[in-house]
């Protein structure tokens, strides 16, 4: 470990501990579970966002990409507009946070089978056509959830409302199970190409010269980053541009471009990252604001500073 980083990960022991028992009755087992119950989603959620964007940014090789350019965002919202207007805001579809979770997650899963084998199994198709197909199913997908928001009851308009935004409000005990689990057997199908990541940053070229099949290592991460993706988004809600944050604040401090050591370091800074805004969101704004609007005003200023920095060149 480098010393770099070790500052680091103390600031997130000291920073998980300030959440679990800041203003807390350590007696009172409702606030403690409800707390470690968050506190094990927000570490869910970074290993997903810090995983799918770097590896990522390493196949498409450009560290300003995110794969939220896949829509997959904006299908969950259009998903939540769907079943209110099928099924009404009272339906166990949309209160049971379980079932919401499944289907939402299972509606995603699908819609990532259908991009691996209409874009991802075809290795003519570059990177940059394959996101800006994902753009272009984005923008349809969020023109589609404005022409329905017309037709909803404006008294259940606040659940969509709400569905916009990420939230640890979606969370229970079987959602965190049910997420754990899909996530530990994507990331054991993932780990298994694990050790080419490193050679996939050199370029095709080069790691078609060493050996790796390059289209083959490049087509199972894009499948396994879908589904993760698909599991985080489900899980909390939509938060677009956290991983560009953290990607961009991982490599400034990175002292290797070794991915076993920058996807460890990467996970340290996205849970510092979301449980220092749930940590302002509960105990300063009162729960006024959610979580994306502080991750993607944070993260949105950073890509700002990344575009124009890239137009001084």
């Amino acid at each position: 470990m480098s010393k770099q980083v070790i500052p680091l990960y103390f600031t997130l022991f000291l920073f998980v501990l300030l959440f679990v028992f800041f203003d807390a009755q350590i007696d009172n087992e409702f606030i403690m579970i409800g707390r470690l119950q968050r506190l094990f989603a927000l570490v869910l959620v970074s290993m997903t966002i810090a995983y799918s964007t770097l590896v990522f940014q390493t196949i498409s090789g450009n560290k300003i990409l995110s794969p939220s350019l896949m829509g997959y965002e904006h299908l969950f919202v259009l998903l939540q507009v769907v079943l209110l207007l099928l099924f009404g805001g009272n339906s166990v579809l949309l209160q049971s946070k379980v079932w919401s979770f499944l289907l939402s997650t299972t509606v995603m899963v699908i819609y990532s089978f259908v991009l691996y084998f209409c874009l991802f199994r075809k290795p003519n198709k570059q990177i940059y056509y394959i996101l800006l197909i994902g753009l272009i199913l984005g923008i349809f997908f969020n023109t589609s959830t404005q022409f329905l928001q017309m037709t909803i009851d404006p008294n259940e308009f606040a659940y969509v409302q709400s569905a916009m935004f990420s939230s640890l409000g979606r969370i229970s005990i079987h959602t965190l199970l049910l997420a754990f689990l899909l996530m530990v057997l994507v990331f054991l199908y993932l780990f298994r190409y694990f050790k080419y990541l490193d050679i996939l940053s050199l370029g095709r070229e080069y790691t078609l010269g060493l050996g790796v099949d390059y289209d083959k290592v490049v087509q199972q991460q894009l499948f396994g980053i879908s589904i993760l993706v698909a599991i985080s988004t489900a899980l909390i809600g939509p938060i677009t541009f956290v991983g560009i944050f953290v990607s961009g604040i991982t490599y400034r401090i990175s002292s290797t471009a070794k991915h076993r050591s920058n996807v460890s370091l990467a996970i340290a800074i996205s849970f510092i990252l979301l449980i220092c805004a749930q940590f302002i969101i509960e105990h300063i704004l009162n729960y006024k604001h959610s979580l994306s609007v502080l991750i993607n005003l944070l993260g949105g200023s950073y890509f700002v500073f990344l575009i124009l920095k890239l137009l001084r060149k």
